[in-house]
């Protein structure tokens, strides 16, 4: 079954591109696309978000779509280290407990170990440049999250999904 044979990742797909499309922001036409439901698809539109993924080597950049209202929540990485910069919108990051708020054309850094977490109110959709992406690397604060696996919190779209899904774009 593909991932967009589901209506909620369908319509939420169509959503972030008008989002990214309303910015100006030139889709990739290659790249892997995991969007995140840490509570499940029907409180997507709450908690979650969309990564692009563009390049991960030793290094990695995804194009992150945040949807208005949407949060991501606190964890830290072992291995990972990250910047975010803002392409359009506001991103509320809470680093440490200490709010910050990243506007197009700023750039926040997270070491490994640093706990944050990720919010918008209106949209926002920025960067993520890091080492490379490592399965398992997000160690969730919240128990509910950190049990639930990957099949659960997440659903991908193929490489040849996007490239069909922005073609007709």
């Amino acid at each position: 079954m593909s991932a967009m044979d589901n209506l909620t990742i369908r319509e939420y797909t169509q959503n972030a591109i008008s989002l990214m499309k309303r910015a100006h922001i030139v889709l990739p036409k290659a790249a892997t696309v995991n969007i995140y439901h840490h509570r499940g698809l029907d409180k997507l539109s709450e908690t979650g978000a969309m990564f692009i993924n563009v390049v991960n080597r030793d290094y990695c950049k995804s194009i992150v779509v945040m949807l208005p209202g949407q949060v991501y929540p606190n964890h830290y990485h072992r291995i990972k280290t990250e910047s975010f910069y803002g392409l359009d919108g506001t991103l509320c990051v809470t680093l440490e407990g200490e709010n910050h708020y990243i506007l197009p054309g700023e750039m926040l850094h997270i070491e490994r170990g640093q706990d944050h977490a990720f919010s918008t109110e209106k949209g926002v959709v920025f960067e993520e440049i890091s080492t490379m992406y490592v399965p398992n690397d997000s160690i969730y604060l919240d128990s509910e999250i950190a049990k639930a696996g990957y099949a659960i919190r997440r659903t991908t779209i193929s490489a040849d999904e996007w490239k069909e899904i922005i073609e007709n774009a």
